[in-house]
């Protein structure tokens, strides 16, 4: 594209972000470019809306971005736009002061992520946090059969029947319990897979297999609490102004399996995500914009982080307030050992 014409879609973009009304060539003259004549803006206003860029919702009125001129500009266009101090500090002091359980920190972290982005957040848990070892016990049932009782910190319980390669009395399987215990109490899955790779064949082995088994069930299932915050900020929008617009973000915000999919989905490899408009799978999604990146303690351990608005958002500060959230959330997360 040319460079005038890039001039152009990037002030309709700002203008339009800004007012939600549709932009004229006066206003855009008067506001960006004195040394052009109305005419020659209207000009290339018309060949951008020839492009695909811009459209008019009727004859008189000014232009409006379409889902692509978007995307044009996300993609070409965009710088991200500095964070204020205040706004800064604000995301420090909420997050350093987050709860160090994981429910309570998602919350905070998608709290913090709709107050200074000013549209709907969701945050997912970062898979396996929290998959700590409280306490292991081993029952023999039978000669090859032992109950697998696994207590994880949170003070969830996990029990499970083994059935074993070879026997164990009961004496053998509580002096087992006690070395998985001194080895593993207290520490993270990462410990029981490092102890069960350096282990010998044999029973400890076997039972450190299944520990495993049981642990990555509970960090798959982690991976299902996803919070969402500010649907409120959406009603301040003219585009939401329909109730019935605010219900469709919402039947998908609430259906926490499916966003779950959807979340994942949505990010795929990616560190950073835009969704505009018609490129959402999802037909409620349709007419927003879905701005996603991941967070969490580790490279292994992530989390998607996002924000949910109109296709008339700003993107340059909403991408860089929602990287600034992601990152504060991943150090405060790693301090916690979260």
């Amino acid at each position: 594209m040319e460079s005038r014409k890039q001039a152009i879609l990037r002030a309709v973009v700002h203008e339009f972000t800004t007012s939600a009304v549709p932009v004229g060539s006066q206003a855009l003259q008067s506001r960006y470019f004195v040394n052009l004549s109305s005419a020659t803006i209207r000009s290339e206003l018309a060949d951008l809306a020839d492009l695909g860029y811009l459209t008019q919702p009727h004859t008189s009125a000014g232009r409006v971005p379409t889902d692509s001129g978007y995307r044009y500009f996300v993609d070409f266009l965009m710088d991200l736009e500095p964070i204020p101090e205040r706004v800064r500090a604000y995301i420090h002091d909420e997050l350093n002061t987050a709860p160090a359980d994981e429910q309570g920190m998602v919350e905070r972290v998608a709290m913090t992520l709709a107050a200074v982005t000013q549209n709907a957040s969701v945050a997912s848990a970062p898979q396996g946090s929290l998959a700590r070892i409280k306490h292991v016990d081993l029952v023999s049932l039978e000669p090859k059969e032992v109950l697998l009782i696994l207590l994880l910190e949170g003070n969830l319980l996990r029990q499970q029947v083994v059935e074993t390669s070879e026997g164990a009395t009961q004496a053998l399987l509580t002096r087992l319990a006690a070395r998985l215990n001194a080895a593993l109490s207290g520490r993270a899955s990462d410990e029981a897979r490092r102890r069960y790779e350096s282990a010998p064949l044999g029973l400890e082995k076997e039972l450190l297999g299944r520990v495993i088994a049981v642990l990555d069930v509970y960090e798959k299932g982690s991976d299902n609490l996803v919070v969402h915050d500010g649907v409120r900020n959406l009603l301040r929008q003219p585009e939401f102004a329909e109730s019935s617009r605010v219900h469709q973000v919402l039947e998908v915000l609430e259906e926490t399996r499916y966003l779950t999919v959807l979340l994942r989905q949505l990010i795929g490899n990616s560190d950073l995500q835009i969704v505009i408009g018609s490129e959402n799978a999802s037909s409620q999604l349709q007419g927003c914009a879905v701005v996603l990146t991941t967070y969490g303690p580790s490279d292994r351990l992530k989390g998607v982080l996002g924000v949910i608005g109109p296709t008339r958002m700003a993107y340059s500060q909403t991408v860089a307030r929602l990287q600034a959230v992601a990152r504060s959330a991943s150090d405060r997360m790693a301090a916690l050992g979260v």
